[in-house]
């Protein structure tokens, strides 16, 4: 059942209960009236009754003359019954049927009217104590009177109230109420198709709808948020999922790493001192220049097998207080001819104030190194590698579980070829490299990131291509 139709019906109960109500109150105040009228005019009609039976002289028998009109065929038609009554009782005749209210009328020789029940009584005395009286009795003339009006009233105005309040409800409720409920309603089944987005613009101030609107706007809202909330810890429990198989790789790596660096560190000392033996030997310059060459590529492979070791073998980090400035300026001091080689100026830019953390002072060391040397690698034709060394307040990328605050932050920056956007995501990929042969092993930023992670920190790296790259790394302070 629609809500108007419960509305109107509730208002017909409601209509119908007020004027009952009313007709009652005002069935009484126009039965006083009736009464007061009906009873007036009865008196007028006894009076006149009771001139014409005693006007017929001294002889004339009030009483014979009474039975004699009483008995008119008009009167029978009528529907008045007739009846001679004594106050008294006397002569066998019955007492007024009006009680004490007769009788003290009658004994003051009064003309009586008045109600029992549905009927009206009327007394007529026929003598100055009012011993015998005639009493007329109309049955059922109160009903006959009053229910007209009891019928009209409630029937009449019932009708004509419950037709108006219908369609003043209809209206009323399909502007105010079933308008904005069908736009709700869509919007419903636009949520429930999956819409998140959708929204319903309703402008009714305060009042309930209104109210419903903006809970069902706030709960799209609600359930859009959830929604990229949920598709944000898909996405980081994938990428969690595809970092524990890639650390599961690395550990297998690893652990094939340091036996092949176990493995070939003592066949690698023994080619590296015959070939320092032979270079020593006065002779053949064309076999000291091949010894120098298995020299060099002796000590290349060597470096190598020791970042896998340190790769696989990484201890915990043995941390003291270090201002991060005196890092950067001794990695700067000592690359200098480096930069110098590549026609590079590092630019060092730092507070005035120190930034303290607690770290490993060798491993954030080389952490800077490796950057300004892959900075260097990065600028072919030359130019400026800023360092930069600041506090600032930092929110955690996504996927770091830190908390936001104040952090120490290191940045190396170069102007140079920039990296292609597909390989950002591999650059911290143990062997992975874009550099030609004998330029790089792929495994100095894979050595960045373990250390600067063993440490609670995290780097992000910016590129462009063509414009340079910038990388960022971001280390707790030290607690005050």
């Amino acid at each position: 059942m629609r809500i108007a139709t419960r509305l109107w019906l509730a208002l017909i109960a409601a209509i119908v209960l007020v004027l009952s109500v009313g007709v009652t109150f005002r069935v009484r105040e126009e039965r006083r009236v009736l009464l007061e009228v009906t009873l007036r005019n009865r008196r007028f009609f006894a009076h006149a009754l009771r001139a014409a039976l005693t006007g017929g002289g001294q002889d004339a028998d009030p009483v014979a003359e009474a039975e004699r009109m009483l008995g008119e065929e008009a009167v029978v038609r009528g529907h008045i019954e007739s009846h001679l009554v004594s106050r008294l009782g006397r002569g066998g005749l019955p007492r007024p049927l009006l009680g004490r209210q007769a009788d003290e009328g009658l004994a003051r020789g009064d003309v009586v009217a008045g109600v029992r029940g549905a009927e009206l009584l009327t007394y007529i005395p026929l003598d100055p104590e009012g011993r015998l009286a005639v009493e007329l009795v109309e049955p059922h003339a109160m009903e006959a009177l009053l229910a007209p009006i009891r019928i009209i009233s409630v029937v009449g105005q019932t009708v004509a109230i419950s037709g108006f309040a219908g369609l003043l409800t209809f209206a009323l409720v399909g502007w105010f109420v079933g308008r904005p409920l069908a736009r709700l309603a869509q919007l419903a089944r636009r949520i429930a198709a999956g819409d998140l987005e959708a929204r319903v613009a309703l402008d009714l101030g305060r009042d309930e709808v209104g109210l419903l609107a903006r809970e069902m706007n706030q709960m799209a809202s609600t359930l859009s948020a959830t929604r990229r909330a949920l598709e944000e810890l898909d996405a980081a429990r994938v990428e969690a999922l595809e970092q524990l198989r890639h650390a599961d790789r690395l550990r297998t790596v690893g652990q094939l790493a340091s036996s092949l660096a176990h493995e070939l560190g003592t066949p690698l000392n023994v080619v590296g001192g015959h070939a320092r033996s032979i270079e020593q030997e006065p002779g053949d310059s064309e076999a000291r220049a091949s010894a120098r060459v298995i020299l060099e590529q002796a000590d290349r492979m060597a470096r190598i097998l020791r970042s896998l070791l340190d790769i696989a073998r990484r201890g915990t980090p043995i941390r003291r207080s270090l201002d991060l400035r005196q890092l950067a300026e001794g990695a700067s001091s000592m690359l200098a001819p480096l930069a110098r080689r590549h026609q590079v100026a590092i630019e060092l830019v730092e507070p005035p104030t120190p930034v303290s953390v607690r770290a490993d002072a060798q491993q954030i060391l080389q952490v800077i190194t490796n950057l300004l040397m892959n900075a260097f690698q990065a600028s072919p034709g030359g130019g400026a590698v800023s360092v930069r060394v600041e506090e600032r307040d930092v929110i955690p990328p996504t996927g770091v579980h830190a908390p936001s605050g104040r952090y120490a932050w290191i940045s190396v920056e170069d102007h140079g070829q920039g990296i292609a956007e597909e390989d950002l995501p591999r650059l911290f990929e143990p062997f992975f490299t874009r550099k030609g042969e004998g330029e790089g092993t792929g495994l100095g930023l894979a050595v960045v990131e373990g250390i600067v992670r063993d440490h609670l920190g995290w780097v992000t790296v910016s590129s462009e291509r063509g414009k340079g790259s910038r990388f960022e790394v971001c280390l707790p302070l030290e607690p005050n």
